[in-house]
């Protein structure tokens, strides 16, 4: 262990010793003491028990996560509250904007449910944990921020393949991109994606007095949930999500070369052009952390496989430590498309700001230049309510 990480003397500092319950033939010095009610006439195994668990940290991680990681989630995660609340309006309410609000929630969630763990350990800088805060660090880590990523990802490539629908075979688009349907295909996500990951809800973190996921070997089970989560969470939704964003970009193009005319029709293609650049941005945001992590995650788990020697600790850390920052970013990005791209939610953004000052707020015109003709081609108004979103 190098000076970059914490180690047992820095412990020391906190808690004193370890407290541990072992046979005489214990290898762990002055880390341990023994049972006064030891039995020397027994000659079974006596298995250590450890009253605090080590959790290896890196100095870069100090910062990064004791600070800007709460900021940045917390920040988010009210940005998300506001596109929530906007998408939920009666008259935003449609299968797309459904879509919007759940990967709103599951990208707040990936990042919530970090946070009691993250102020214990990093804010508080407590390296030495008891078994329960062991099991609720890396179970909320490793089990729960993982699961609502994946929903994340999920969803993200159920609102890729809805505008494919919709602009590619709308007359199918408008039997399958319902609300109801929408619903239920989101709780089948839900459902499946803490499944999928369930292996870290079973699996033992706290043992021989440090708190951290050992691959044995041979890794067996292990190595099926790693290499089920780089199929299912990363290469194949990365690449589906790459197809459809070229099928999307294609189509945008094609929207750019049509004439758009100044009546029903012609609004409505340019609503169609709006929507679509909508999603390809959401779905180009959520690829740039995305492709270079599932790369990295596919290199580990092949090396880990084989048996060769993968990357140190230290580099791990570092990589997957500048992931979460870019995956946070991200998230947050989502909500300056909506600002930018759509009129009405920025009008809601307004009176939000109105309320919060004590001014009046108009929400009757709000609600109204969702469904105003004029300016429509600057409004997303294919996105407002279930009856125009199938006319898409």
């Amino acid at each position: 262990m190098d000076d970059s990480t914490t180690s047992y003397n820095d412990v020391h500092s906190h808690i004193g010793v370890y407290n541990v319950t072992s046979n005489m033939n214990d290898s762990h010095g002055t880390h341990v003491y023994y049972d006064e009610n030891y039995d020397e006439s027994y000659d079974g195994y006596y298995e250590y028990v450890y009253d605090d668990h080590l959790y290896e940290i890196f100095n870069f991680e100090l910062p990064i996560y004791g600070y800007i990681w709460p900021v940045l989630v917390l920040f988010t995660t009210c940005c998300n509250f506001i596109v929530i609340g906007g998408f939920l309006r009666k008259r935003m309410r449609n299968a797309t904007n459904l879509i919007l609000v759940f990967i709103a929630l599951s990208d707040s969630l990936t990042g919530l449910v970090t946070l009691p763990a993250t102020f214990h350990i990093f804010t508080n800088k407590n390296f030495a944990l008891t078994k329960d805060w062991c099991n609720v660090a890396m179970i909320t880590r490793l089990y729960i921020s993982r699961a609502f990523h994946t929903i994340s990802v999920w969803e993200t490539l159920l609102l890729a393949f809805h505008r494919f629908l919709q602009i590619r075979h709308p007359n199918l688009g408008k039997k399958v991109c319902t609300m109801p349907k929408t619903l239920f295909v989101i709780l089948v996500i839900y459902l499946a994606s803490f499944g999928l990951h369930i292996f870290h809800a079973f699996d033992i973190k706290a043992e021989e007095g440090f708190c951290q996921w050992s691959i044995r070997e041979p890794c067996g089970w292990a190595c099926v949930y790693m290499w089920l989560t780089l199929l299912l969470s990363h290469i194949l939704p990365s690449l589906a999500i790459v197809g459809l964003a070229v099928i999307l970009i294609t189509t945008l193009n094609t929207f750019k070369r049509e004439s758009f005319v100044t009546n029903r029709s012609g609004r409505r293609k340019q609503t169609q052009r709006n929507v679509t650049i909508v999603v390809i941005l959401i779905v180009v945001i959520f690829l740039v952390p995305e492709l270079p992590y599932g790369i990295f995650y596919l290199i580990t788990v092949s090396l880990n496989h084989s048996g060769k020697r993968i990357f140190p600790l230290r580099t791990n850390r570092l990589i997957h430590c500048i992931y979460e920052l870019f995956l946070i970013v991200s998230f947050h990005l989502n909500f300056w498309v909506y600002c930018i791209m759509i009129r009405s939610f920025r009008s809601c953004i307004k009176s939000l700001l109105r309320l919060v000052t004590c001014r009046p707020a108009n929400f009757e015109r709000l609600e109204g230049e969702v469904t105003s003709s004029s300016g429509g081609g600057l409004e997303l108004a294919g996105m407002t309510t279930e009856t125009d979103s199938n006319q898409n």
